[in-house]
Protein backbone atom coordinates (compact mmCIF):
# COMPACT_ATOMS: atom_id res chain seq x y z
CA UNK A 1 0.00 0.00 0.00
CA UNK A 2 2.70 2.35 0.94
CA UNK A 3 4.42 1.54 -2.37
CA UNK A 4 1.05 2.79 -4.25
CA UNK A 5 0.92 5.96 -2.40
CA UNK A 6 4.27 6.87 -3.26
CA UNK A 7 3.66 6.13 -6.95
CA UNK A 8 0.84 8.25 -6.84
CA UNK A 9 2.47 10.69 -5.65
CA UNK A 10 5.62 10.64 -8.01
CA UNK A 11 3.25 10.65 -10.80
CA UNK A 12 1.67 14.08 -9.83
CA UNK A 13 4.91 15.36 -9.35
CA UNK A 14 4.84 16.65 -13.17
CA UNK A 15 1.96 18.33 -13.15
CA UNK A 16 3.31 20.30 -9.85
CA UNK A 17 6.38 21.57 -11.02
CA UNK A 18 4.38 22.57 -14.22
CA UNK A 19 2.00 24.62 -12.47
CA UNK A 20 4.35 26.50 -10.30
CA UNK A 21 6.61 26.78 -13.33
CA UNK A 22 3.53 28.59 -15.09
CA UNK A 23 2.56 30.78 -12.15
CA UNK A 24 6.36 31.91 -11.35
CA UNK A 25 6.83 32.85 -15.17
CA UNK A 26 5.80 37.02 -16.20
CA UNK A 27 2.67 37.52 -17.41
CA UNK A 28 2.95 38.97 -20.78
CA UNK A 29 2.63 42.89 -21.36
CA UNK A 30 -1.22 43.64 -22.17
CA UNK A 31 -0.69 46.95 -23.35
CA UNK A 32 1.98 49.33 -25.90
CA UNK A 33 3.80 51.69 -24.10
CA UNK A 34 5.43 55.19 -25.76
CA UNK A 35 5.04 58.92 -25.56
CA UNK A 36 3.23 61.58 -26.94
CA UNK A 37 4.92 64.27 -29.11
CA UNK A 38 3.20 66.64 -28.08
CA UNK A 39 2.91 67.11 -24.69
CA UNK A 40 5.88 64.17 -23.65
CA UNK A 41 3.48 62.39 -21.35
CA UNK A 42 4.06 58.65 -21.37
CA UNK A 43 0.89 56.80 -22.44
CA UNK A 44 0.17 53.44 -23.21
CA UNK A 45 -2.08 51.88 -25.94
CA UNK A 46 -4.55 49.41 -25.44
CA UNK A 47 -4.75 46.77 -27.12
CA UNK A 48 -1.17 45.67 -27.82
CA UNK A 49 -0.97 45.41 -31.25
CA UNK A 50 -0.62 47.52 -34.19
CA UNK A 51 -3.70 48.92 -35.29
CA UNK A 52 -4.70 50.11 -39.02
CA UNK A 53 -6.25 53.45 -39.85
CA UNK A 54 -9.69 53.86 -38.54
CA UNK A 55 -9.59 51.25 -35.68
CA UNK A 56 -10.31 52.57 -32.24
CA UNK A 57 -7.52 52.13 -29.25
CA UNK A 58 -7.73 53.37 -25.99
CA UNK A 59 -5.21 55.75 -24.86
CA UNK A 60 -4.05 55.97 -20.84
CA UNK A 61 -2.37 59.22 -19.92
CA UNK A 62 0.35 58.51 -17.21
CA UNK A 63 0.37 62.00 -16.05
CA UNK A 64 -3.47 62.29 -15.69
CA UNK A 65 -4.19 59.13 -15.07
CA UNK A 66 -7.11 59.20 -17.58
CA UNK A 67 -7.65 56.93 -20.57
CA UNK A 68 -9.09 57.99 -23.99
CA UNK A 69 -10.89 55.95 -26.74
CA UNK A 70 -9.76 57.66 -30.21
CA UNK A 71 -9.77 57.07 -33.29
CA UNK A 72 -6.31 55.89 -35.30
CA UNK A 73 -5.94 58.74 -38.37
CA UNK A 74 -2.79 57.26 -39.52
CA UNK A 75 0.12 55.00 -38.56
CA UNK A 76 3.72 55.38 -39.60
CA UNK A 77 6.74 52.58 -38.96
CA UNK A 78 10.33 53.84 -38.56
CA UNK A 79 13.24 52.11 -37.95
CA UNK A 80 13.07 51.97 -33.91
CA UNK A 81 9.52 53.61 -33.75
CA UNK A 82 5.74 53.40 -34.97
CA UNK A 83 4.51 56.94 -35.09
CA UNK A 84 0.52 56.81 -34.58
CA UNK A 85 -1.70 59.62 -35.32
CA UNK A 86 -4.80 59.58 -33.34
CA UNK A 87 -7.69 61.75 -33.01
CA UNK A 88 -9.82 62.11 -30.01
CA UNK A 89 -13.94 62.19 -28.92
CA UNK A 90 -12.80 66.27 -28.50
CA UNK A 91 -11.60 66.35 -32.07
CA UNK A 92 -7.94 67.07 -31.13
CA UNK A 93 -5.14 65.11 -33.36
CA UNK A 94 -1.98 63.43 -31.16
CA UNK A 95 0.87 61.70 -32.03
CA UNK A 96 2.35 58.82 -30.17
CA UNK A 97 5.38 57.89 -30.27
CA UNK A 98 5.67 53.91 -29.52
CA UNK A 99 8.03 51.14 -28.89
CA UNK A 100 9.27 49.39 -32.45
CA UNK A 101 7.18 46.35 -33.36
Amino acid sequence: MKTFLRNQRVRRLPAVIALCASLALPLPALAWDGFDADSADLVEIIPDSLPNKGDTVDVRNYSNDETTTCLVVSVTRNSRTVEIVVRTPDGEAHTLVMEGR
